[in-house]
Parts: structure tokens; C-alpha cells; sequence
């Protein structure tokens, strides 16, 4: 085969073993396949050589990178669960007094008797709690709207603050139980390579009839740059289906 090049990375699809659709991605930033199928030299034993070989378990490797958060990956690779509710954040804010108040940024969804102020100390960092009074705050204390306004006394301007306190909105949690198990689907991987010498493309698709997801899951979050899932997959023995009559674990499809 001549040598071909990588024009992007495709489109990659996972189904549930029922041939529903459970994920689809076209921003892919990598996926990879190390297929791996190891002998091992075992010395002596009754074939009447010095050593002879033994087939080990294989070890293939896929992976697959995505340029985004994706909850469905979490789902697929650590059995997690994901549902659209009410959530609680947990915000932390620095603030300075003006005209003995401050307005929290998100204070119109502020989760009640859920704050805690703090003066902050410029030279030791050191942290001296306010008490939260109904009305009437001194020096040591400060009042707070349910629109999430801070007041104080005007002898706390220009202090710094450090306030902590929950918020609540409509959002996407996934959760993560300590028995989790991960459930298998199929594995499309559908891309094209450039024929280095005709310039012609090549239409290529990697199947996995029966994967699962596993290893580790990588959601890591590096300063100013998009934030990346990462799943590893583990091939399994599947079933002998209509599409997929010898039952092989995976093929691999070239145009040419």
C-alpha cells in the first residue's frame, strides 16, 4: 500500500449493542489503535525443545481524544450518570466595600444562609470571619439581600473581602458511583487518508463491534486552552450478528 497521510480525523459514532445511536462526534482530535499480539518463550515443557512459544493475552490499545467536555464519554467510560436538574455551584469571590456594599455576581440565585465573608489581611493573608446580622451591621459584621447585596459599615471600604456561598441554576450534573460499571457499544470510526502520490482520497472506516469503555478517564484542564476528553476502550469477544456474521472483533475498511 502506498503511503497515505491523515486529512483530519473523521467522524467518530457509538451505538448501543441494540444499534441505537448513543454518541456522535466530528471534532476529533485523535484516536489511536495499537494492535498487540504477544508470544511468549517459555522454556522446557514436553515438545522435546529447549523453549517453546505460547501465545499471551492480547493487548490491543484504542484511545480516543475530543476538544470538549463530553458528559456522553464520561457516561461510556466510567459507567457515570448524566442529568439535566437544578444544581448547586460553589463560588468564591475577592471584593472591596464601596459605600459599605457589594453585590455578589451571581446574588440573584444565591442559595440562602449558604455565605460566609471574610476581611482579608494585605500583608498575612490572614482571614477574620463577619457575622451576619439581620440589620444594622458594625464593623465586624455585614447584612446580606436575597438579591445577594453585602453591607457593612463604611469603616470596611477599600478592605478586601473574600466571600464564599452557593448558587443555584438549570444545568447537566454527572455523577460517578463508587460501584460504577461502564456498558459495551459499537464503534464506528469513519475517516479519509490522501494517497501521497496521486493526491486521490481514501475513503477508510474502523469498526468495533463490542467495546468498552475504560482506563481513565482525562477531562485534564490546562490554562488557555480547550479542554479535552480522553477515553481508552477495551475490545471485547462480541456476538455473531446479522451485520457482523463470523463475529471478529474489529475490522478495518480501505477504498482501495
Amino acid at each position: 500500500m502506498r503511503p497515505l497521510v491523515f486529512d483530519g480525523v473523521g467522524t467518530i459514532v457509538a451505538r448501543n449493542l441494540d444499534n441505537t445511536i448513543k454518541y456522535v462526534e466530528d471534532k476529533v482530535t485523535k484516536v489511536t489503535l495499537q494492535l498487540q499480539f504477544d508470544w511468549q518463550a517459555v522454556m522446557g515443557g514436553d515438545s522435546g525443545y529447549a523453549f517453546h512459544y505460547t501465545a499471551g493475552d492480547l493487548q490491543d490499545k484504542v484511545s480516543i481524544e475530543v476538544p470538549r467536555y463530553s458528559a456522553a464519554i464520561a457516561d461510556m467510560s466510567q459507567g457515570g450518570k448524566t442529568e439535566k436538574k437544578e444544581i448547586v455551584f460553589d463560588e468564591t469571590e475577592t471584593a472591596f466595600l464601596k459605600n459599605g456594599e457589594y453585590k455578589l455576581a451571581f446574588g440573584e440565585t444565591l442559595v440562602a444562609d449558604s455565605d460566609e465573608v471574610y476581611l482579608k489581611d494585605p500583608d498575612t493573608d490572614a482571614l477574620t470571619q463577619l457575622t451576619r446580622v439581620a440589620s444594622t451591621p458594625t464593623d465586624q459584621q455585614y447584612t446580606i439581600t436575597a438579591e445577594g447585596v453585602i453591607e457593612s459599615t463604611t469603616a470596611n471600604n477599600d478592605k478586601e473581602l473574600l466571600v464564599t456561598y452557593k448558587w443555584s441554576n438549570q444545568g447537566t450534573e454527572t455523577s460517578f458511583d463508587g460501584t460504577r460499571r461502564p456498558t459495551a457499544f459499537k464503534f464506528t470510526h469513519r475517516f479519509k487518508l490522501i494517497d501521497d502520490k496521486t493526491n486521490d482520497e481514501i475513503q477508510c472506516q474502523l469498526t468495533i463491534y463490542k467495546a468498552l469503555g475504560g482506563g481513565t478517564l482525562d477531562v485534564s484542564q490546562e490554562r488557555k486552552k480547550a479542554n479535552t476528553s480522553t477515553m481508552d476502550l477495551q475490545v471485547m469477544e462480541p456476538e455473531r450478528t446479522p451485520d457482523n456474521p463470523n463475529g471478529h472483533a474489529m475490522t478495518i475498511k480501505f477504498g482501495i
